[in-house]
């Protein structure tokens, strides 16, 4: 098949939908030499088939890309979730707001990524609603009472009932591609603890840490 057709033919059945060339260069279109990708893509521009978002990034259609947009592009069907004071304002713990919009996702190449406002780092995990609960929770332990304007009663009332969805199986899927501190760690035993929830987070970590030696 021409290769041009071929992509143009991509664009025409993902109508308004952003394209990250790091990823489909191998995922969808591995047969095209880069360097002809690249070109076609730009041959698209021109035509206003497609237009640049971001370096590598393109939207497909006339449609101005806002910020949700880009949100849900990275974090819908699995593909993501915000951590960061974003993930903060979200469920309630503080209304302090940071300049850039941190999402941790699995639909990057490279292990970061800026677009506009954005922050993207490459972990790669399927989001379910699980792992996003054990993520959130570790979060905001990683970060702790003192994060920037921090509503107290939000905060425990958050991270009991986020513990209360652990366990261990999440831990280590999560263990496996994330590196938190060991303090972190400590603190999240000493809360399931607390809260009588059965757990080996401290073995399981500590384990990882011998596997990275």
């Amino acid at each position: 098949m021409n290769y041009t057709k071929q992509v143009r033919e991509y664009c025409e059945k993902n109508a308004n939908s952003l394209i990250d060339i790091s990823i489909i260069r191998n995922s969808v279109f591995s047969d095209i030499p880069y360097k002809t990708l690249l070109k076609i893509f730009n041959r698209l521009e021109d035509e206003g088939v497609v237009h640049t978002v971001s370096k590598g990034i393109y939207r497909v259609g006339n449609k101005i890309t806002n910020s949700k947009d880009i949100l849900n592009a990275y974090t819908q069907k699995g593909k993501g979730m915000v951590v960061g004071y974003t993930l903060f304002n979200n469920i309630g713990l503080t209304a302090y707001q940071d300049d850039k919009v941190e999402i941790y996702t699995n639909a990057i190449a490279n292990k970061q990524k800026t677009i506009d406002d954005f922050l993207l780092k490459k972990v790669d995990l399927e989001f379910t609603d699980e792992i996003i609960d054990l993520i959130s929770l570790l979060e905001i332990l990683d970060v702790g009472i003192s994060m920037k304007g921090a509503d107290v009663l939000s905060y425990k009332r958050t991270v009991k009932l986020l513990a209360l969805t652990y366990n261990d199986e999440d831990f280590q899927t999560v263990n496996e591609v994330i590196r938190y501190k060991y303090s972190t760690i400590v603190k999240l035993n000493e809360l399931l603890k607390r809260l009588d929830v059965e757990n080996t987070c401290l073995e399981i970590y500590q384990e990882k840490i011998c596997q990275r030696n």
